[in-house]
């Protein structure tokens, strides 16, 4: 018998998987990246004690990896049915694209002076500034959004259609 998994199945599936891409992203920061790149991470840090683990692709797997566990989490809160999943990685793919877009110093010069001063006095939009100061725009983040994006999709596709095989 050939059976679609649907409804909570589905939805735990996709919310294990994103947790399980999330700390991958996060380890990225913790282990090969310096104390001081990201506030969140300063203080547990092992940059200085570990090899590199993930090499070059530890440059992009961090925005891979949020745009892909993020893409699958809204699918899953939108009920992780095809269109809701299309949706959900349409509008991480937007968001994250426009953030990284946002690094480019020619379009920054624009966007610094729309941001609230207000913003500094919020723990967590208070580095929105310095994000689109000090960041660097790069092709190879916007190609990690958009396959993240794209993997996000398949995957939900695919847990959503498996098929199972009764004895």
């Amino acid at each position: 018998m050939i059976k679609a998994e649907s409804g909570p199945a589905t939805n735990r599936t996709l919310t294990i998987a994103a947790f399980a891409v999330l700390i991958v992203g996060a380890l990225v920061y913790v282990l090969d990246r310096p104390a001081d790149s990201v506030a969140f991470f300063s203080t547990i840090s092992l940059d200085d004690v570990f090899p590199s683990l993930f090499g070059r692709i530890g440059q992009h797997l961090p925005t891979f990896c949020h745009v892909f566990a993020f893409s699958l989490l809204t699918a899953a809160c939108l009920g992780g049915e095809s269109r809701a999943a299309l949706s959900a990685c349409l509008i991480w793919f937007g968001i994250d694209a426009t953030f990284e877009v946002g690094q480019h110093s020619r379009i920054a010069e624009y966007i610094i002076p729309m941001i609230p001063d207000w913003f500094e006095s919020l723990p967590v939009l208070e580095h929105t500034k310095s994000y689109f100061l000090s960041g660097t725009f790069d092709v190879w983040d916007v190609l990690s959004i958009v396959v993240g994006a794209i993997a996000a999709f398949i995957l939900t596709a695919v847990i959503q259609h498996r098929k199972f095989h009764h004895g």
